[in-house]
């Protein structure tokens, strides 16, 4: 497993950042503590995320995180990144583990789908990955009804209406895909955004139909050329730990492993 070099930027910097990619329709900061909401679209934009000190001991601020979202009608959930197993340990990854130990001892579920973050330099990523014949790569600014009809984030055939504010929400924001047949039908769609001189790669599907082409590799390449033309540094991704195809796939691109996290939800 590739490694990211931490000494370029711990796992709550990179967390702050990567929170600027991908925001919730709400937003409130209790201290040091980013508490987001979205309709219940998506874990990271319905979480609360410990970029600090939330100003209060922990179980008050426990109580006060599942007050927010229960008043929204959500499930309180907090975003716990942590560092990868096996890894030399800074001293936040250790008060981390801490965190995630205290929640556990309160009764806070792990929810399934752990996920790692993978994050590259845009100068050291693989070469161009060649396009099928025929087929052509495309950004737009915002997502067109072809790009929507193939985002099924978890599965979902149907996404609801916050999405469109969710996908929209970054500083910047590209909608990046694969067409064949004059841009009549989409091979494959990713979502890049900008912020903080970082790129971050989200959104990313591949049409059931056109899979093992090398499609994947090609938006990803393709996606981080966009990247670097609007002066972007480095990269990040997010994939869950079970996904071996995808893991795969980005560390021939060119990424390495920062850190992991999932997500407690308070008992019910």
């Amino acid at each position: 497993m590739p490694l990211c070099d931490h000494g370029a930027v711990g796992i709550i910097e990179l967390e702050r950042v990567t929170a600027r990619h991908w925001r919730g329709s709400e937003e409130q900061w209790l201290g040091g503590w980013l508490l987001r909401a979205a309709e219940g679209f998506t874990g990271r934009a319905n979480s609360a995320l410990p970029l600090g000190d939330p100003g209060l001991p922990l179980d008050g601020a426990l109580a006060e995180v599942t007050a927010w979202y229960r008043a929204r009608a959500l499930s309180p959930m907090i975003a716990v990144p942590l560092p990868l197993d096996g890894a030399e340990v800074p001293a936040e990854g250790s008060a981390l583990r801490n965190f995630d130990n205290q929640l556990s001892e309160r009764s806070w579920l792990t929810r399934p789908g752990p996920a790692y973050v993978m994050t590259a330099d845009l100068d050291a990523l693989a070469a161009a990955a060649a396009l099928p014949p025929g087929a052509a790569f495309r950004v737009d600014d915002t997502p067109d009804d072809a790009w929507l009809g193939m985002y099924h984030y978890r599965g979902q055939q149907r996404q609801p209406p916050i999405s469109r504010t969710v996908l929209m929400s970054a500083p910047s924001q590209g909608f990046a895909s694969i067409r064949a047949d004059a841009g009549e039908e989409v091979l494959a769609i990713g979502r890049l955004s900008i912020a903080d001189g970082w790129a971050g790669i989200t959104a990313v599907e591949v049409n059931p139909a056109h899979r093992r082409r090398g499609l994947g590799a090609a938006l990803t390449v393709a996606i981080c050329a966009e990247a670097a033309r609007r002066a972007a540094r480095r990269v990040f991704l997010q994939v869950e730990t079970d996904n071996a195809a995808a893991l795969r796939l980005y560390e021939r691109c060119g990424f390495s492993y920062s850190h992991r996290y999932h997500y407690r939800v308070a008992r019910t």
